[in-house]
C-alpha cells in the first residue's frame, strides 16, 4: 500500500466585516482621544509642540463631528433593536441618567455652549457603547478591541522608529520614553495596560496561540517603553487579579466565597498602607511625594466642590484655563491644570455629588450582577466586565479616564455594564450564545412562550410515569450483559404506529426557538 500523504488545513483567519471595521475606527479614534498629530484637536499639539492654528480647530471640529456621524450611522440601521435594549434592560437607567445630567448642566454651567457642545457627543459615545455590547457576541467584541489595540501598537511603534521627534515624549527627563500616537507617555502606557487586559481577560483558551502570545508580547512591549510608571502598578494588579481568577476557575464554591468576602478588605488596607507610606514609596517610583502635584491639585479642587456641591460647574466647563476658577487652582499649584487628576472629584467637581451618585450606584449595580456567577462559577463570563470594573478604579485614582466626551473608558464602561445585564440572564442554548445577545433574548422570548402554551408532559405521560417500573427486569439484566435482545424496548414498528399497546407514551416535545 502506497503511503499515505499529508494533508495539510489551510490557516483559517477569520476577517472582520466592514461595520467591524468601522468599529475598529472608531476605538482608536477615542483611545487617542481624536488626538490627531497636525491636524485635531488642540491637545496634539502636546506631540508636536507647535502653536494651535485655524487647521486645528477646524480639524478637531471636522474629526469629532465624522466620529459622530459614523456613531449615528451604525446605531440607525437598526434602531428598533436599540430601543428594544434599552427597554429590556432597565438598569441602564443609571448611566443614562448620568449622561442626562450632563447635557442638563448645560443650564448652569461656567460655560454653557462649551458644555452643550461635549455633553451630547458623550451621550452619543455611552450608546454607541450599549448598542455594541448588545449587537456582538463577547467574542466578536473581543476581536474588534484587539484589531484596534494591534493597530495602535504597531503605529505607535512605526511612529517611534520613523519619526522619533513626534513619536518620543517631550517632557523633562523622559526623552526616552515612548508616546507614539498619544499625546504623552502615560496616555500610551494606559491603552497599553486596556490592550493588554483584552487579551488576558478574553477568550481563556485561545491565549496559548502562537498569534495572541506574540500580540500579548507586543502590548507589554510597548507598555514598558512608555516608561508610565503608573501603568506598570495598575499592570501588575491586573496580572494579580488574572491569577485570582484563574485560582477561582478550579476552585469551590467556599473557596470563593472567601476569596470574594477577603479581597475587598485586602485591597482597602493595601491602599491604606500606600497613602501612609506614600513618602518612602514614591522615590522607587520615580516620584516626589506629593505626586508630581496631585495631592494639591486635590486639596484645591476639593475647596471649590463644597462651593457647589450638589450640581457642580457644569460638564466640562470648570477647566478653562486661565479663566474662572480654574486660574486659581493654576496660580496655587504654578501651572496650568487640565483636570483633577482624579476622576471621582473630576466627576463631583463637574456634576456635583448627584452625578458621583448615579456612577456609584451603576458601579455597584455591576457587581451585584457579577455575584450570582461568581457564585455559581461561570468565571469566564465575568473575567472581562470584572476586570474593566476594577481598572476604571484604578485608572480614576490619580487620572480621569471616564468623564471624557471622546475618551474609550466611558463607552467600554456602558458596554460592561450592558454584558453584566446580559451574562446574568439564564443560561443560554450554544447556538444562542454563538449569534450573539440579540439573538439570545428572541430565543428566551420563544421559550417563554412556548413554556406558556405547550403542556410540560402529556396526561398520557405523566400517567406512565407514575405506574411504569424505571427498568424492566429484562433491561436491568441487558444492561449488565450488553444482550438487548429480550429487553421490552418497542420495535421500530411500535415506534411509528403509536396506537400500538406495547408503544411507549411520549412526552410531547418542546419547541426550540432559534
Amino acid at each position: 500500500m502506497p503511503p499515505r500523504r499529508p494533508t495539510f488545513r489551510p490557516l483559517r483567519i477569520r476577517t472582520l466585516s466592514l461595520e467591524e471595521l468601522a468599529c475598529s475606527a472608531l476605538f482608536t479614534f477615542f483611545a487617542m482621544q481624536g488626538a490627531i498629530p497636525g491636524i485635531a484637536p488642540a491637545q496634539s499639539l502636546e506631540m508636536t509642540g507647535s502653536a494651535p492654528t485655524g487647521l486645528t480647530t477646524i480639524g478637531g471640529i471636522a474629526s469629532q463631528a465624522i466620529a459622530n456621524s459614523l456613531i449615528l450611522a451604525l446605531i440607525l440601521r437598526r434602531p428598533r433593536f436599540l430601543l428594544r435594549q434599552i427597554s429590556q434592560v432597565p438598569w441602564l437607567i443609571l448611566p443614562a441618567l448620568l449622561a442626562t445630567l450632563a447635557i442638563a448642566s448645560t443650564v448652569w454651567s461656567l460655560d454653557p455652549l462649551l458644555t452643550l457642545r461635549r455633553s451630547v457627543p458623550f451621550a452619543l459615545a455611552g450608546l454607541f457603547g450599549l448598542w455594541f455590547a448588545a449587537r456582538y457576541s463577547p467574542a466578536r467584541q473581543f476581536a474588534i478591541l484587539r484589531f484596534a489595540m494591534m493597530a495602535l501598537a504597531l503605529a505607535t511603534v512605526a511612529l517611534v522608529v520613523l519619526a522619533p521627534s513626534l513619536g518620543l515624549d517631550h517632557t523633562p527627563g523622559h526623552a526616552s520614553d515612548w508616546q507614539g500616537v498619544f499625546t504623552q507617555k502615560n496616555a500610551c502606557g494606559r491603552i497599553m495596560v486596556l490592550a493588554t487586559a483584552i487579551i488576558l481577560y478574553g477568550e481563556r483558551r485561545s491565549l496559548l496561540r502562537p498569534s495572541r502570545l506574540a500580540t500579548l508580547a507586543l502590548f507589554i512591549f510597548v507598555l514598558i517603553m512608555s516608561g508610565s510608571r503608573g501603568a506598570w502598578m495598575i499592570e501588575a494588579a491586573l496580572l494579580f487579579l488574572w491569577l485570582l481568577l484563574a485560582l477561582a476557575r478550579h476552585a469551590g464554591q467556599r473557596i470563593r466565597l472567601v476569596l470574594a468576602v477577603a479581597a475587598p478588605p485586602f485591597s482597602i488596607a493595601l491602599g491604606a498602607i500606600l497613602v501612609l507610606r506614600v513618602h518612602d514609596l514614591a522615590p522607587l517610583l520615580g516620584r516626589d511625594p506629593t505626586l508630581t502635584g496631585r495631592t494639591a491639585i486635590w486639596a484645591h479642587v476639593t475647596r471649590f466642590v463644597f462651593q457647589r456641591p450638589l450640581l457642580g460647574y457644569g460638564y466640562d466647563a470648570f477647566w478653562r484655563g486661565m479663566q474662572g476658577p480654574s486660574f486659581q487652582v493654576a496660580a496655587a499649584v504654578h501651572f496650568v491644570v487640565a483636570h483633577a487628576h482624579n476622576g471621582f472629584l473630576e466627576i463631583t467637581l463637574e456634576l456635583g455629588s448627584a452625578g458621583l451618585l448615579l456612577f456609584v450606584l451603576s458601579w455597584l449595580r455591576g457587581w451585584g450582577k457579577l455575584w450570582p456567577l461568581w457564585q455559581r462559577g461561570a468565571i469566564d463570563r465575568i473575567a472581562w466586565p470584572l476586570a474593566l470594573l476594577v481598572l476604571i478604579v484604578l485608572y480614576n485614582l490619580d487620572e480621569n479616564t471616564l468623564l471624557i466626551y471622546n475618551g474609550l473608558f466611558w463607552i467600554l464602561y456602558v458596554a460592561a455594564l450592558t454584558s453584566t445585564e446580559i451574562s446574568a440572564e439564564p443560561a443560554l442554548s450554544e447556538s444562542a450564545q454563538h449569534r450573539g445577545p440579540q439573538h439570545a433574548r428572541g430565543w428566551r422570548d420563544g421559550v417563554e412562550r412556548a413554556s406558556r402554551t405547550e403542556p410540560a408532559l402529556s396526561e398520557s405521560a405523566q400517567r406512565a410515569s407514575r405506574t411504569e417500573p424505571a427498568l424492566s427486569e429484562s433491561a436491568q439484566r441487558a444492561s449488565r450483559t450488553g444482550d438487548h435482545r429480550h429487553t421490552n424496548r418497542p420495535r421500530p414498528h411500535e415506534i411509528l404506529n403509536p396506537q400500538s399497546e406495547t408503544a411507549p407514551q411520549f412526552a410531547q416535545p418542546v419547541q426550540e426557538f432559534p
